[in-house]
């Protein structure tokens, strides 16, 4: 995607607007799905954040300064997005002229339980290597539950991607996020 940061903020703001109409329309049933799976995402997400606590990774990654968060425009999904519209969260505006659209000063804005898959899942050698074994272990057993969480998404929604909530709205092109595959 070779977009300016003025075309990709342009198709955010469509996307936010469409999936947010979706949403409204969406029956109870779909809804109830949708709570349960966002409730299993936060869950498994809450846990993976603890482990990376636990290896002190918010002092490493803030020394480092988000060297890692490069290609952040691309991790928000559609379900990242559900998550914030679901719940009634804030949903943050997004800068795209940055490195990471959702970094600030002190770190990621977004809240753990919705934050992108890739944001909450990679660490660093330098965080891996404080992890003793059985957390390592741990680690990436939630990895494997959560990547299988957000995989519902993609099999069950024709907008779903790991690849991405703006890569998915250029491959969709108005059509509908939230339609069943």
């Amino acid at each position: 995607m070779n977009e300016t940061p003025e075309q990709r903020q342009q198709l955010w703001s469509q996307i936010v607007s469409q999936v947010s109409a979706e949403l409204a329309a969406l029956p109870a049933a779909e809804r109830s799905w949708l709570q349960a799976q966002l409730g299993q995402v936060a869950e498994l997400q809450l846990k993976i954040h603890a482990l990376f606590e636990q290896a002190s990774g918010a002092e490493i990654c803030r020394n480092c300064r988000g060297e890692c968060c490069g290609h952040g425009s691309f991790h928000f999904n559609l379900a990242n997005l559900l998550g914030y519209l679901v719940s009634g969260e804030p949903l943050l505006e997004p800068d795209f002229s940055a490195s990471c659209p959702y970094l600030g000063p002190s770190g990621c804005q977004i809240p753990v339980p919705l934050r992108p898959f890739n944001c909450v899942t990679f660490i660093c050698e330098a965080i891996e290597t404080r992890l003793p074994v059985p957390q390592r272990e741990e680690f990436y057993r939630l990895e494997r539950q959560l990547r299988a969480a957000y995989l519902a998404f993609d099999e069950r929604y024709r907008g779903a991607s790991l690849r991405g909530l703006l890569q998915s709205g250029a491959r969709l092109r108005g059509q509908a996020f939230l339609q069943r595959n």
